[in-house]
């Protein structure tokens, strides 16, 4: 199993390399984030194959047709954003680190490309991404968060933070909970090898309504939002 893992991790590579490239040059002719999103969809897709992954997806029908969400899903691994980006069938927009735009070439192309990149170490940029993610969202997107803001060091999630909840509470959108199970036995944060052959299950719950709507947004509705989503991500996890 080391050998096939350590050939998957250099065809995934190479795959990253060249779907990056790709992005980077569609995203100049593209701005509608289309053919990007098309590009992160496959790369998501092989990446699964390559690493003999087995997703199995439950709740698509919480989805509904022509709405907009904040998803905000749990985050145990690297490996989560392949498997969000492959089985949640909406117009998305992930909102990543900062750090990862270092990684020569894929960064480059997330730099450029639609996707939301947060710095958690810079308030005022940080509301800047709340600001770009509101238009995103306002032009038909649907953007997703982790809203633990890092990976768990444990397999056990973490508390959520407000972020996503005052995006979701100033562009008057309903949250998704998502929960991602599996993906911290393939690749923990400790770990830089992922393992093959394992099965992961994507679980999307019911939407949380935000009940109040307003510029700048209150604390109090922000907490709650966040509260209700944490505990149905939590109650996700726990389904058999």
């Amino acid at each position: 199993m080391i050998l096939l893992s350590l050939l998957a991790t250099l065809l995934f590579i190479l795959e990253t390399i060249v779907l990056s490239i790709f992005s980077v040059f569609t995203s100049v002719v593209d701005r509608t984030g289309k053919f990007y999103l098309w590009a992160g969809r496959n790369w998501s897709r092989i990446a699964l194959l390559l690493f003999g992954i087995r997703l199995t997806v439950r709740g698509t029908e919480h989805i509904q047709s022509g709405a907009h969400y904040v998803y905000a899903a749990n985050h145990s691994s690297y490996m989560d954003i392949p498997v969000l980006l492959a089985g949640i069938p909406d117009n998305l927009r992930l909102t990543l680190r900062k750090s990862l735009t270092r990684i020569p070439i894929w960064g480059w192309a997330l730099l450029i490309g639609p996707f939301l990149i947060l710095d958690r170490t810079n308030p005022h940029q940080a509301e800047r991404t709340i600001a770009v993610a509101i238009r995103r969202i306002r032009a038909g997107a649907s953007v997703l968060f982790f809203p633990e803001g890092t990976r768990t060091p444990t397999g056990h999630m973490q508390s959520f933070k407000r972020g996503a909840f005052h995006l979701a509470q100033e562009a008057g959108t309903a949250v998704m909970p998502v929960a991602i199970v599996g993906t911290y036995a393939i690749l923990p944060r400790h770990k830089w090898l992922p393992r093959w052959g394992q099965r992961v299950e994507l679980r999307i719950g019911e939407a949380v309504l935000p009940h109040a709507v307003s510029p700048g947004g209150t604390r109090a509705e922000e907490i709650r939002l966040m509260q209700e989503t944490e505990r149905r991500v939590r109650q996700l996890l726990e389904e058999a």
